[in-house]
């Protein structure tokens, strides 16, 4: 029986075509890449997005702000809490960078060996998007392309499978959707 505080290390369970896609997007592409993909991969970013995302939220909506910073918080929660929690355990996918053999990646920005799949950048990222979309459809080019470059930014660092981030997107997109059901349950003050 395993320890309350063993960790289980991921398999390796990716397909050729997946491997094929990683080696295309992760091949050098000189410094100015290499410098955006670890700014979009950066933990910094996604707070200040989150963070700059609520005050918007706060600031344009006149119709209950809180429950837009509410959702968004929701979103943020179910997306992150859950897949890192409950679906990559079940899932259990090693990383490239781990999986692949010595010097067949570049891995330039960090990521510890737990699992692949969903990218937690990517669906946060886009659970952000559909939430800033859906209170303020302005936001959305803008938010969706922001997480489209960030998800691009996993697989170029060597840290996630093309199809993780594709699962990210998804997983985002669906954990947003349940913030917004969620929250439009909920009577308003006033009972309106």
């Amino acid at each position: 029986m395993a320890s309350p505080t063993s960790r289980v290390i991921p398999a390796d369970h990716h397909t050729a075509l997946d491997e094929r896609i990683f080696h295309a997007v992760n091949a050098d592409g000189g410094w100015v890449l290499d410098a955006l993909a670890r700014a979009l991969s950066s933990r910094w970013l996604g707070i200040a997005t989150g963070l700059t995302l609520a005050a918007l939220l706060w600031a344009r909506r006149r119709d209950g702000p809180w429950r837009w910073v509410a959702i968004l918080a929701l979103a943020i929660l179910l997306s992150d809490g859950v897949g890192s929690q409950v679906i990559r355990p079940l899932v259990g996918r090693m990383r490239p960078a781990y999986a692949l053999p010595s010097g067949s990646v570049r891995w330039i920005v960090p990521a510890s060996n737990v699992g692949s799949i969903p990218s937690l950048h990517a669906a946060n990222f886009f659970a952000m998007a559909l939430v800033g979309t859906a209170a303020s459809p302005a936001l959305g080019p803008a938010l969706y392309a922001l997480a489209g470059a960030v998800a691009w930014s996993r697989v170029y660092g060597g840290v996630h499978w093309p199809t993780d981030v594709l699962a990210g997107a998804l997983w985002g997109t669906l954990a947003a959707a349940v913030a917004l059901a969620i929250m439009r349950r909920i009577p308003r003050r006033g009972g309106t």
